[in-house]
C-alpha cells in the first residue's frame, strides 16, 4: 500500500513540470526582425533598438529570436541599396518564418511595405515613423500598427522664440538629399512663422561651406537644426557630427527637435524621446506576439516634451524659471550641496552644534568674567569701605579725644578758674566783718553772683552742645532758632532762619540728625570757611522735611577733600542723613561759599 501512495505522490509532483516542458518544446521559437534606416552606429539607432529588445524580451520564459538589420539607403544609392537589402534579407532568412517585422523610420517602413509580399507576406508590422502608412504608400494595408513620431519642427521653433523674444531672424539647417519631399515638409511646417521672423534656409553642399555660413549668422538670431547630409557623396558624416561642429562655430543658440542630437551642444527643443518610442514599439510587438490583432492596437502619436540641456542654458544665460512647466532638463550639473547633501547636512549640524557649544562656553565665560569683575569690584568696594571705616574710626576716636580735651579744657580753664574765684570770694566773705550790708561785702556778693551765673551759663552751654534737651521740650524749629541765635551772639555773625510747614510731628531721631547737621554746618562755616552770613531754611513738604544751610565763606574743593580723606564733618553730615533715610547735596567751590541741602522723610523708614 505504501509503495503505491509514494508512486502517486511522485507522479503528482512531476506532472506540472512534465507538462510545461512538453508545451515549451511544442511551442516554436518566434522570430522578430527589426529594420533600421541608418547604420548600426547611426545616432539614436542603438537607443531605439535597445529599448525594443528590453520590452520584447522582458518575459524571459517565452522563446524569441530577435534580429536587427540596417537599410542604409542614406549612405548608398537609394534604389540599389534597397534592392540589395531585399536580396540580403531573402537569402539570410530563407527557410525561417518571420513572425513580426518592426520598421524604425519612414524609409524602413516604406521598404517593409514595398517588399512585404515577397519577403514576409501577411506578417504584422509595427513601425516608428514620421508619417502614416497611408501617406507613405497611398493606402493603409491590414496588420499594421505603430507609433507616429513626426518631428515637432513648428513646436520647437515656437518654444525657441518664446525664450528669445528679441530674435528677428531664424536660420534653418534642413538638408536630406536622399529623403523624398523632406525639404517641402519642413518648409510647410515653418511657413506660419514667416510673419514673425525672417526665416533663412542654409543649403550648402559641403560641411565647410555650412560652417562658414553658420559663423556668419548675425546677432539676435537663432539656428534651427533639423538634419544635414552633404551633397558630396564621397564624404561620410553623420548629422550628430555636423551639429557638434556647428555648435563650435555658431555665435547664437541652436535648437533641434531630434532626441539623438541632445548632448552635442544644442539648447533644446520639443522632443519625442528615442527610448520612449522604442519601448512603446516593443510593447506593441509583445502584445501582437501574445495574440492581439494589430488592428486592435491604435496608432498613437509619440508625446513631445520640452527638453533642454542645462549646460547650454547656463552658457546662453537662460533662466530655468522661464522654461515651460514639465520641462525635461538634462545634463544638469549637481551643485556641491546636491552632490554631497548628506555630508553637507551632517557637517552643518556638527558645526551648528559646535557653534552653539562655543557660544554657550563664551557666554558662560563672559558671565563668569562679569561675576569675577563684580566680585573684584565688590571686594575693592569692601576693601575701600573697610579702609574708610578704619580711617573714620580712627578719626572719630581722635575727634572724640579732641572733644574730650576741649571739654576738659573748658572745665579746667573756664569752670575751674571760675570755681576757684568763687572759692576765694567765699573765703573772703568768711573773714569779713559779718555785716552783710557793708559795701565790701555787697560787692563780694555781687561778684560771687556774677561768677556763679557765668558758671551756670557755661554748664548750660556745654550740656546743650552734648545733648539738646530742648528738642524734646520745644521742638526742632524753636531749638534750631535758639542755637542759631547763640551762634550769632558768640561768634558775631549774622544768621537768618526761616521755617515753613508743620514740624511738630517730625520723628525725634530725624529732628536730632537735622539739628546736628545744622550745628555742624554752622560750626564748619565759622571755623573753616570764615563765613560772616548764614541762611538756614527748614521746610516741611508732604512726607519730607528739608534743611538748607548756606554761607558766604571761602568754600572748598569738594572732590579734593573727599579724595584726601579730610572733611570729617562732611562725612558726619552724610552719615547722619543716611541713618534716617535722607540724602545730602553739597554745593561748593573755592571762593563760592557753601550750600548744604538735606532732605529726610518725616518718619524713619521701616517704622510706623
Amino acid at each position: 500500500m505504501l509503495p503505491r501512495l509514494l508512486t502517486v505522490f511522485a507522479i503528482a509532483l512531476l506532472t506540472p513540470w512534465w507538462m510545461s516542458s512538453t508545451l515549451a518544446q511544442a511551442q516554436p521559437d518566434r522570430t522578430v526582425l527589426t529594420i533600421h534606416w541608418g547604420p548600426e552606429e547611426f545616432p539614436g539607432t542603438s537607443v531605439v533598438d535597445a529599448a525594443i529588445r528590453e520590452a520584447l524580451l522582458s518575459p524571459a520564459d517565452v522563446p524569441l529570436r530577435y534580429y536587427s538589420e540596417y537599410l542604409e539607403t542614406e549612405e548608398f544609392p537609394s534604389e540599389a541599396a534597397s534592392l540589395a537589402f531585399r536580396d540580403y534579407i531573402r537569402e539570410k532568412f530563407a527557410g525561417r518564418r518571420i513572425d513580426l517585422v518592426i520598421a524604425n523610420s519612414t524609409p524602413a517602413l516604406q521598404f517593409a511595405l514595398r517588399h512585404r509580399l515577397d519577403l514576409f507576406p501577411d506578417v504584422p508590422i509595427v513601425f516608428a515613423a514620421g508619417s502614416l502608412p497611408g501617406v507613405t504608400i497611398g493606402t493603409t494595408p491590414p496588420g499594421i500598427t505603430g507609433v507616429l513620431s513626426d518631428a515637432a519642427w513648428a513646436e520647437t521653433l515656437e518654444l525657441a522664440l518664446s525664450l528669445h523674444p528679441s530674435v528677428r531672424r531664424v536660420f534653418v539647417v534642413a538638408q536630406a538629399p536622399t529623403s523624398d519631399s523632406y525639404d517641402e515638409r519642413i518648409r510647410a511646417a515653418l511657413a506660419p512663422f514667416s510673419d514673425r521672423v525672417q526665416i533663412t534656409y542654409i543649403n550648402e553642399p559641403s560641411v565647410p561651406d555650412l560652417l562658414d555660413a553658420v559663423k556668419a549668422v548675425p546677432a539676435q538670431s537663432l539656428i534651427f537644426y533639423a538634419r544635414y547630409t552633404p551633397e558630396d557623396s564621397e564624404s561620410i558624416v553623420y548629422p550628430d557630427e555636423v551639429v557638434r561642429l556647428m555648435v563650435q562655430a555658431s555665435p547664437v543658440p541652436i535648437y533641434t527637435s531630434a532626441d539623438r542630437f541632445f548632448g552635442t551642444g544644442v539648447v533644446g527643443g520639443m522632443i519625442s524621446g528615442s527610448r520612449a518610442i522604442g519601448t512603446r514599439v516593443g510593447e506593441l510587438a509583445r502584445q501582437i506576439l501574445d495574440g492581439t490583432r494589430p488592428e486592435d492596437l491604435p496608432i498613437r502619436e509619440a508625446s513631445v516634451v520640452p527638453t533642454f540641456d542645462w549646460r547650454q542654458l547656463q552658457r546662453w544665460g537662460l533662466d530655468a524659471a522661464r522654461l515651460p512647466p514639465g520641462s525635461d532638463v538634462r545634463f544638469r550639473v549637481a551643485t556641491p550641496f546636491e552632490s554631497y547633501r548628506p555630508y553637507v547636512i551632517g557637517t552643518t549640524i556638527v558645526v551648528v552644534v559646535q557653534l552653539l557649544l562655543i557660544a554657550g562656553l563664551l557666554t558662560q565665560r563672559a558671565s563668569r568674567r562679569r561675576a569675577e569683575a563684580t566680585v573684584l569690584a565688590r571686594e575693592a568696594t569692601l576693601r575701600t569701605s573697610y579702609q574708610r571705616i578704619r580711617t573714620l574710626a580712627g578719626r572719630l576716636i581722635n575727634a572724640q579725644e579732641v572733644a574730650r580735651a576741649g571739654f576738659a579744657r573748658d572745665l579746667h580753664d573756664g569752670m575751674s578758674q571760675e570755681l576757684a574765684g568763687v572759692s576765694m570770694l567765699v573765703n573772703a566773705l568768711k573773714s569779713s566783718s559779718g555785716h552783710i550790708q557793708d559795701v565790701p561785702t555787697q560787692q563780694a556778693l555781687s561778684r560771687l553772683q556774677d561768677e556763679t551765673r557765668g558758671i551756670l551759663e557755661r554748664v548750660h552751654r556745654l550740656s546743650h552742645e552734648l545733648h539738646p534737651a530742648n528738642l524734646r521740650l520745644l521742638g526742632l524749629a524753636a531749638t534750631l532758632q535758639a542755637h542759631c541765635n547763640e551762634v550769632a551772639r558768640l561768634h558775631g555773625v549774622q544768621v537768618n532762619v526761616t521755617t515753613d510747614g508743620d514740624l511738630r510731628d517730625v520723628h525725634t531721631e530725624t529732628a536730632v540728625s537735622l539739628f546736628r547737621i545744622a550745628q555742624e554746618s554752622l560750626q564748619n562755616g565759622v571755623e573753616h570757611g570764615g563765613a560772616r552770613q548764614f541762611t538756614v531754611s527748614l521746610t516741611r513738604s508732604a512726607e519730607h522735611v528739608e534743611l538748607t544751610v548756606t554761607d558766604d565763606g571761602r568754600g572748598f574743593d569738594l572732590e579734593a577733600v573727599r579724595r584726601d580723606g579730610r572733611g570729617l564733618g562732611l562725612v558726619s553730615i552724610e552719615e547722619r542723613a543716611h541713618a534716617v533715610g535722607g540724602d545730602v547735596q553739597i554745593v561748593t567751590g573755592p571762593g563760592a561759599g557753601t550750600t548744604i541741602r538735606v532732605r529726610c522723610p518725616v518718619a524713619i523708614p521701616g517704622e510706623r
